[in-house]
């Protein structure tokens, strides 16, 4: 639906699609809901969406010109919307004080805000890893890496919590592995959940766009060895000495 308004410029900025738990950690914690070890019940992430009225998913995107430009594509967009017999729409107005609403608007208005940090207050523990493959804006694609995804992170005890941003033809699938690193055992299940993530997403053929520097080797393997040359030579030619980040991501000085 949304990525023919991202190429034809109707909506000028990225289209962000947001998972219930993801809107949800703006002001709820896991631990309102459940304290049990393990991936979080479907019967409760339901339970969250119907007590908070949250969707299985969010759109959230802005529209950007003059008025007459705004009213002409707030048109295209809402028609298109209500064409489709999916979700309503909610304006600025009717969202009124919601916190991930006021977030979004924030973001889009290019305003400073905190309000992501209640990410690590849904499990505690302040354990966060960045897992964020890229693949072709379809609604297909979305489907079956949350498939995926879902599966390998529920295997480890830890909940999908993520997020697609759409930007014509690409997305960028952000998904925050959070876990609490106090625990031995769940920060183990946690790198080793982000590894298999890593391997199974290959195998499909998706890699990764940014990756903390524990598994920044790895993905650079991903790309395989002439991305790696490539890099290298570029690394070579603009930092000689090897002055900026020697090692990083699998470039060698």
């Amino acid at each position: 639906m949304f990525r023919p308004l991202s190429i034809n410029g109707i909506i000028p900025n990225g289209v962000v699609l947001v998972g219930t738990l993801y809107e949800a950690s703006a002001t709820v914690r896991r631990s309102d809901y459940t304290t049990e070890a393990g991936a979080t019940p479907k019967a409760i992430i339901q339970r969250i969406r119907d007590e908070h009225k949250i969707g299985a998913w969010t759109a959230y995107a802005a529209l950007y010109g003059t008025k007459e430009q705004v009213d002409v594509n707030w048109k295209i967009v809402t028609d298109q919307v209500k064409a489709s017999g999916i979700g309503e729409i909610v304006t600025e107005e009717q969202a009124g004080e919601e916190v991930a609403f006021k977030y979004r608007a924030d973001l889009m208005r290019g305003n400073m805000t905190m309000t992501e940090f209640g990410l690590y207050n849904w499990r505690g523990g302040g354990g966060s890893m960045w897992f964020a493959p890229v693949a072709q804006a379809r609604g297909s694609e979305t489907l079956k890496q949350v498939q995926l995804a879902t599966e390998i992170l529920n295997r480890f005890g830890l909940d999908y919590v993520g997020e697609f941003i759409v930007g014509q033809r690409a997305m960028h699938h952000i998904i925050d592995v959070l876990y609490d690193r106090t625990d031995l055992d769940e920060r183990k299940r946690a790198h080793d959940c982000f590894a298999t993530l890593l391997d199974e997403f290959a195998k499909q053929g998706y890699a990764v766009y940014r990756v903390n520097n524990v598994f920044m080797d790895r993905v650079a393997e991903i790309y395989g060895p002439e991305q790696r040359n490539i890099n290298q030579t570029l690394k070579r030619a603009l930092d000689p000495n090897g002055i900026f980040a020697p090692g990083k991501s699998g470039i060698t000085v």
